[in-house]
């Protein structure tokens, strides 16, 4: 994201914050990508509304919308009322049998040529040649009515309830030892990068914690906390497991495939 870019993100949260403070009406932006709600949670402090939150359609969401909630509305139920901005598709291939692999660049690539805004689609989660497809809910049934075909197979799609996505994403469970909690000793470990390479990439932006841009090299994880580096993919940092003699940690992380 540019400057401009940013200064027109943070115009329309404004804007979309002040509907819903003076007409007590849901309102919400686009699906936002970890740099754009960066942003958003940069300007919190700002927003007048009773309520507010961050939605992806499912727990481990990387995509997600910004939801700013009227009175009657609270935010740990945001679940229960997302399904009025944001819905979610099932693709499946026509024919089983003959089913290739399909990722999500596949799908992702499939919906690009039908002329679809990237900030119009969430997470798009794969499993064989099927996905779930969160999308705003504007834009589902022209999704439904016009995705035929991803790469060679030809798919089905339906709207299904926002809920009942049953693709889940992957995981493995490692140890590694790293000589602290920091940001840039864990991340290096994590990806098998020089500690210096990870430093440059929280550095330069390419990190995020929980949604939130990491500031510094030198920021200390929190346990549970879900770590994102761009160009490199995801992890949970579950915390220190024990310490060795000579003063090095065992951290338990959840990294995803």
């Amino acid at each position: 994201m540019t400057s401009a870019d940013d200064a027109l993100l943070k115009n329309r949260i404004r804007e979309l914050d002040e509907q819903c403070y003076s007409r007590d009406i849901i309102r919400a932006t686009d699906f936002l990508g970890l740099r754009e709600q960066s942003v958003f949670h940069g300007m919190e402090r700002e927003l007048s509304s009773p309520s507010y939150a961050l939605f992806g359609g499912h727990e481990d969401a990387d995509r997600a919308m910004a939801f700013f909630l009227p009175s009657y509305m609270e935010a740990e139920y945001i679940g229960q009322y997302a399904s009025q901005l944001m819905s979610l598709i099932s693709a499946e291939p026509l024919n089983g049998r003959f089913t290739e692999e399909l990722s999500h660049r596949d799908y992702l690539g499939a919906l690009m040529n039908l002329g679809i805004e990237r900030s119009k689609i969430g997470d798009i989660l794969t499993e064989g040649g099927r996905a779930c497809i969160f999308a705003s809910s504007d834009m589902a049934g022209y999704i439904c009515d016009q995705l035929f075909r991803v790469r060679h197979t030809s798919v089905s799609c339906s709207l299904i309830p926002l809920d009942s996505c049953d693709i889940k994403p992957r995981f493995y469970e490692l140890r590694i030892n790293v000589a602290s909690e920091r940001a840039d000793a864990v991340i290096a470990a994590v990806f098998k990068l020089p500690r210096e390479l990870a430093s440059e990439l929280i550095a330069s932006g390419g990190a995020f914690m929980d949604g939130r841009e990491l500031s510094k090299p030198s920021a200390q994880l929190r346990d549970g906390s879900r770590v994102s580096v761009r160009g490199h993919g995801k992890f949970i940092y579950l915390g220190m497991e024990n310490m060795t003699r000579k003063g090095r940690l065992y951290v338990d992380i959840k990294k995803y495939v």
